[in-house]
């Protein structure tokens, strides 16, 4: 394996402030982080304001609802995608009491809140505004626990739907069926089909049929939860079809079998090109990632910690013994195209340089104009929040 890993070049502390202002998307940390849930709502932070009615949150930060029964592993899932958790210490956490809410602003394509509900408070009871809840949010995340008797969660998911649906119809329902690393092949299968079936048909009773459910399996323990938030946050991104469409001609003129934009903090693939993608495949990028990752935060950052572990230098290849080549390039601060290129092809590396840099470009460009309107959202942003209420007069929500 050979990789160059980039050393940042300085900054004074002026152009740092004036870089700081101007950035629009949130920086990611590589480890665990500050969890923005945990303020506290009595000291006046901001972050203890649940603000269900944000322009800014739901035109330009998307909400994604985690939802499901208490103990369905909703928190854990949220600690390892997001926050680098080793899935053994997720058992060690405690039961979610409070809604928690995490803005995921890694970079402009993978830009939303992640809002975690316990399981045993009843959002539909007189006292909750459920209609604030469900205003806005781009995706619903259902958690299933497959291994408990899954009657009471099909019951509260069918409910939970229904009513998101008469409020919000673009809503994007995900089905989680988790925990099935402790199902035989079979039992996972049959699993998934009764889920599949009981859900579909509940909606069917209540002449629901045009609500569509998305339905994965699910584990913290290998990479399906990365791979399942992966396709529920590219229905999330209105520049996918760009996306897709710049990968597709990268591949075609450049010989190469797959490629995978990748979010490198999250591990979670924001685009690929229009060919099948195979579980195999997905793990080895996710694995390449890691060890960049890992390698340049030992040996990538000056002796006294400074500068990033991951910058416009860093690059990497990795020669597999199946006579296939694992490529990686950094395409932005926080976005990497992992490549898979037969050995034979990639004798041509200088054409696959060049189209690389045409294609960076073309990315840049996308991002350029995400950039301005997140710009422009965030100013309209500051200007209600000095009002002191939300656009439609309703007050906010503390935690």
């Amino acid at each position: 394996m050979s990789q160059v890993l980039g050393k940042p070049q300085p900054q004074d502390e002026d152009d740092e402030e004036e870089e700081e202002e101007d950035e629009l998307v949130g920086l990611a940390d590589y480890g665990d982080g500050p969890d923005s849930s945990d303020a506290d709502p009595d000291s006046g932070n901001e972050e203890g304001v649940l603000d269900f009615s944000d322009p800014f949150s739901t035109e330009v930060k998307p909400r994604i609802l985690l939802m499901g029964l208490r103990r369905s592993g909703k928190s854990s899932i949220q600690k390892v995608v997001f926050h680098k958790m080793s899935p053994n210490e997720t058992l060690f956490l405690e039961s979610t009491n409070k809604i928690c809410r995490e803005d995921v602003s890694n970079s402009s394509f993978v830009n939303f809140q992640i809002w975690d509900f316990p399981g045993q408070i009843d959002f539909f009871d007189p006292t909750f505004d459920y209609e604030m809840i469900f205003r806005g949010t781009g995706a619903l995340i259902f958690v299933i626990d497959s291994q408990d008797d899954y009657m009471e969660a099909l019951a509260r998911l069918h409910l939970t739907v229904t009513r998101a649906y008469k409020v919000n119809t673009d809503i994007n329902f995900e089905v989680f069926i988790h925990k099935v690393d402790g199902l035989s092949d079979d039992h996972k299968i049959e699993t998934q089909r009764d889920i599949h079936q009981r859900a579909n048909d509940d909606l069917a009773d209540a002449g629901l049929e045009k609500i569509h459910l998305s339905f994965y399996l699910t584990s913290i323990y290998d990479h399906s939860i990365f791979e399942a938030f992966s396709k529920v946050v590219q229905k999330l991104i209105p520049q996918l079809p760009t996306l897709e469409n710049l990968l597709n001609i990268f591949i075609s003129n450049s010989g190469i079998e797959k490629a995978f934009l990748f979010d490198v903090v999250s591990k979670i693939y924001i685009a690929t090109d229009s060919t099948p993608v195979d579980m195999q495949t997905y793990e080895l990028c996710c694995d390449m990632i890691d060890v960049v990752i890992d390698i340049s935060c030992i040996y990538g950052l000056k002796e006294d910690g400074a500068g990033t572990p991951y910058d416009k230098e860093s690059t990497a290849i990795i020669k597999l013994n199946n006579t296939t080549v694992l490529y990686l390039k950094e395409v932005t601060k926080f976005l990497a195209l992992v490549c898979f290129v037969r050995e034979e092809s990639f004798e041509r590396k200088g054409l696959i340089d060049y189209n690389f840099h045409c294609f960076r470009k073309a990315i840049h460009e996308v991002f350029e104009v995400r950039m301005k309107v997140v710009k422009s959202r965030k100013v309209q942003n500051r200007l209600q929040k000095k009002k002191g209420a939300t656009p439609n007069g309703t007050p906010r929500v503390l935690l």
